[in-house]
């Protein structure tokens, strides 16, 4: 009997436990890529990491995004062929080319096209044959869960932070690879999305499409529905306990 009553207790315990086996997902992933291009191309002609764009909101990642890209692509590719944003922007500024680059940024956005005489004359001036074109976005998906046929539900936050890219080649004034970095978490991880964002795509830019790793925020849904699901099992158990030790205690 006392056995019994502590394989119970030993499976409730278990049960109550079990927490979301993942907090956080690598959402970088290829998109597109020019058959000519690959990612030692970036080693071999250098590459410019242009201002990371993204409207007022985005402010307190944008400018600390700028400088974790430039920091992980020279892990990747070697200092010396990464420009720096803050080396693009004094460069732009010392040519006089910080009007027509402003211009042409914002024609982009609007047109889709890319602004050829532009990048080569920036592409001149930085010897490099590449500039990366980056736009941050953040995103947060709310979703109610109910569990245990309707008799509770769960909120779940997950906030994505990833930015789109393009590789510029300078010399074609076309793109040669688009994909994007990203991280999404559960509100309870404090894991550096910057960094992290910055690492993905570091790992993923001049890579094929579906290279991977392509997780996505779903990955991080059924973590939590299968706690859920955990945790009305054992709410179960914990009542067909309580039920069930009197009638024991009869015996």
């Amino acid at each position: 009997m006392k056995n019994l009553l502590y394989l119970i207790c030993g499976i409730c315990i278990f049960f109550t436990s079990c927490v979301p086996t993942k907090t956080l997902v690598d959402t970088s992933c290829p998109g597109y890529r020019n058959v000519d291009f690959i990612r030692s191309n970036i080693s071999e002609k250098g590459i410019g990491i242009m201002p990371v764009l993204g409207g007022e909101e985005k402010e307190q990642y944008r400018r600390p995004m700028g400088e974790a890209i430039t920091k992980y692509f020279r892990k990747e590719f070697g200092n010396e062929n990464v420009r720096s944003v803050r080396e693009v922007i004094r460069i732009l500024n010392d040519s006089s080319l910080s009007g027509e680059y402003s211009k042409a940024i914002s024609d982009y956005q609007t047109t889709g096209i890319v602004p050829r005489e532009m990048v080569y004359k920036l592409g001149m001036a930085l010897n490099v044959d590449y500039l990366l074109y980056t736009r941050l976005l953040a995103d947060t998906e709310v979703e109610v869960i109910q569990s245990g046929y309707g008799y509770y539900s769960t909120t779940i936050r997950i906030d994505e932070i990833y930015i789109q890219c393009q590789v510029w080649d300078t010399r074609l004034g076309d793109v040669s690879w688009e994909g994007k970095g990203g991280i999404a978490k559960l509100p309870k991880d404090t894991s550096d999305v910057i960094n992290f964002t910055a690492i993905g795509l570091s790992k993923v830019v001049g890579k094929n499409k579906n290279d991977g790793p392509c997780e996505t925020k779903k990955d991080l849904l059924n973590s939590v529905k299968q706690a859920n699901t955990n945790t009305y099992v054992a709410i179960l158990l914990i009542s067909g306990l309580a039920t069930l030790i009197p009638l024991l205690m009869l015996l």
